[in-house]
């Protein structure tokens, strides 16, 4: 059963001592590396500024005045003048999708065979005849054993009202029948590695598979459409999906994944990020820990796990695993588990507002977007996500790296989990909602309550303009990813890009809030300092690492960025321009800007020397 594939994959962690590197019968030992005469902002509980900081082995040694730093070096130190510049923490991402990224971005180096992924080419389709035709193409091409499952993402998928049609009201699992007559066959119209917003289409094989193993859990929980005689069209949702996602669609190899997955990181390390949280299956984590075990992962990778939702008996499954939350790596480690979502994104979101306009051209199958927490939603007779965060919690685990993104999702998420606190206490577990797309500012001070983490994208800010026609200008002003009104009731708050663009530019939005000349929201903008904290000491707490990570303090571990400007006090719509001069994870430097290294013939082994910009041309 792939769902506990993954176990083998939990590293057993060696704890350490903060001070075990620095000090040798009471005397301190010499540093490795001293950065000095730079602005050394820690990120502490005082949010210090000082000019040095001395790194031994994969800790901080120490922080302070030039003078202080510099006499902890010896003969073979290796010493950097900054020069002014200024030096933060390693930047925390709590909430983006590595894996799927790094197929999008180098997949084409291994094929779809490798990949275990079949594009379908949405451009090209103009009828349910075109799109059948590259089905029969696919299938003669690769030759599919009988039996073996297939799984056809979408390319160039545009939401025109055309490939929607087809894909929502004409094709059907008899339709996919006629095409793959000997295979059960999985279609999505996202991306690769997951069925996108969880809807799916399967064929009468795979239908005949899923019925057969899954039945009276479907007909419990659901999810899945129906013509109007009531029999099956082949859509189905979640928990439906998640069975075929988690437990019967092939998956690629550890030793494909992991050198693309390697490239990809190596774009982050250069954006001045060293820790990015994620939610992944077995097959990415395994990628991951063979890059781990040699010594091959640049960027800490924080983990939901997404293989145990679906589970027929989750309480029975939970208690059997103990409470595993924490379990890895210095640089890959379990952080909670995820269903992945509670509803969609931009239409498919569930709300509670009234809809002025259509929103977009699906739209009209999801008027109050796709409301997974809803228990009569397409037919379900039981509340499975209810009953799996019960399971959950009383079992000791975390829910987080979960896509919640309209304000209905919010609130029922909110009306759960108080259920769950009279029976569990959620205060300290740091359960957290992510995305914050909308959120009724009425909820707020119910999630400070339950002391609920919220990991907020700023590019949804970029919706300001459709919200604003879909929803009306108050919707717009005070639901859309309200940050600073987060903050002031309470609650607890972290960034993520939930894409992979460039997260200095995210980071501006959050700052400015300005979309086409217009402010979204400016009551809701927050400060750089705010934000930096966001990004780092806060950011440690929701990957369950404060102690080792977030802040540049002795004893913590050297994971640090020089920036080429002072983010403090350059102007927030320049925010965007800051390039990442040096960045070290777990006391290696992992990449050098060329300019950086021009200047310091700064070479280290092992280290890109480039650009974000250069390495994002490779795509």
């Amino acid at each position: 059963m792939k769902t506990r594939v993954w176990l083998k994959f939990l590293i057993a962690m060696v704890p350490s001592l903060a001070l075990a590197q620095g000090m040798a019968g009471g005397r301190m030992l010499p540093a490795d590396l001293i950065l000095y005469n730079g602005k050394v902002v820690t990120v502490d509980a005082n949010f210090t500024i000082t000019e040095a900081v001395a790194q031994r082995g994969d800790k901080i040694l120490a922080v302070g005045k030039n003078d202080e730093i510099l006499r902890l070096a010896n003969a073979s130190t290796r010493k950097i003048d900054l020069k002014g510049k200024m030096v933060i923490p390693g930047i925390i991402d709590t909430h983006s999708h590595v894996h799927s990224y790094a197929r999008g971005h180098y997949g084409q180096e291994l094929g779809a065979e490798n990949l275990r992924e079949y594009p379908i080419n949405w451009a090209a389709v103009k009828t349910k005849n075109d799109f059948l035709t590259q089905i029969d193409q696919m299938m003669k091409r690769y030759k599919f054993k009988p039996g073996e499952w297939v799984f056809f993402p979408a390319s160039n998928y545009s939401e025109s009202g055309t490939a929607i049609k087809i894909f929502y009201e004409e094709l059907t699992a008899a339709d996919l029948d006629k095409v793959t007559p000997n295979n059960p066959v999985v279609l999505s119209i996202g991306g690769g590695t997951i069925i996108f917003d969880g809807v799916g289409m399967v064929n009468g094989k795979a239908w005949e598979i899923l019925w057969m193993q899954y039945g009276d859990f479907i007909k419990k929980y659901g999810r899945y459409w129906k013509d109007s005689s009531g029999k099956p069209t082949g859509l189905i949702e979640p928990p439906a999906s998640k069975i075929v996602q988690h437990e019967l669609l092939p998956r690629p190899s550890a030793e494909n994944l992991a050198p693309i997955l390697r490239k990809e990181l190596e774009e982050w390390s250069a954006m001045g990020i060293t820790t990015v949280a994620t939610r992944m299956g077995a097959h990415d984590v395994a990628a991951l820990k063979m890059l781990d075990e040699a010594e091959q992962l640049k960027v800490r990778i924080p983990y939901g796990n997404e293989d145990f939702f679906a589970v027929k008996d989750p309480d029975a499954v939970f208690t059997r695993m103990g409470n595993v939350i924490g379990i890895g790596s210095s640089k890959l480690w379990l952080i909670s588990f995820t269903p992945l979502i509670v509803d969609g994104s931009g239409s498919r979101g569930a709300t509670d507002q009234k809809r002025l306009t259509e929103y977009g051209p699906d739209g009209q199958y999801f008027p109050i977007g796709i409301s997974l927490l809803d228990p009569e939603y397409r037919g379900a007779t039981g509340d499975y996500y209810k009953d799996w965060f019960f399971a959950l919690a009383r079992n000791g685990g975390r829910l987080a790296n979960m896509h919640t993104q309209g304000d209905r999702s919010a609130r029922r998420m909110l009306d759960i989990l108080e259920e769950i606190n009279q029976e569990v206490p959620l205060k300290e577990r740091r359960w957290a909602l992510d995305h914050c797309t909308l959120i009724n500012p009425q909820d707020i001070p119910r999630s400070a309550e339950l002391g609920v983490y919220w990991s907020c994208a700023p590019k949804y800010v970029e919706n300001g303009p459709t919200i604003e026609k879909v929803y009306g200008d108050k919707v717009a002003q005070t639901f859309l990813l309200p940050l600073k009104t987060l903050l002031d009731k309470g609650a607890k708050v972290v960034l993520q890009m939930d894409r992979h663009q460039y997260i200095w530019g995210d980071l501006e939005l959050a700052l400015t809030r300005k979309v086409e000349g217009k402010v979204y929201g400016p009551q809701d903008r927050i400060d750089k300092i705010t934000g930096l904290r966001m990004l780092t000491s806060w950011a440690a707490e929701y990957v369950l690492r404060e102690r080792e990570l977030g802040s540049l303090e002795p004893g913590k571990k050297a994971d640090l960025t020089v920036l080429d400007r002072d983010y403090l006090t350059i102007p927030d719509e320049e925010v965007s321009e800051v390039q990442a001069l040096m960045t070290i994870c777990d006391g290696e430097i992992v990449h050098v800007h060329p300019r950086f290294s021009e200047e310091y013939q700064l070479k280290p082994e092992g280290a890109v020397i480039a650009t974000y910009q250069e390495l994002a041309r490779r795509r």
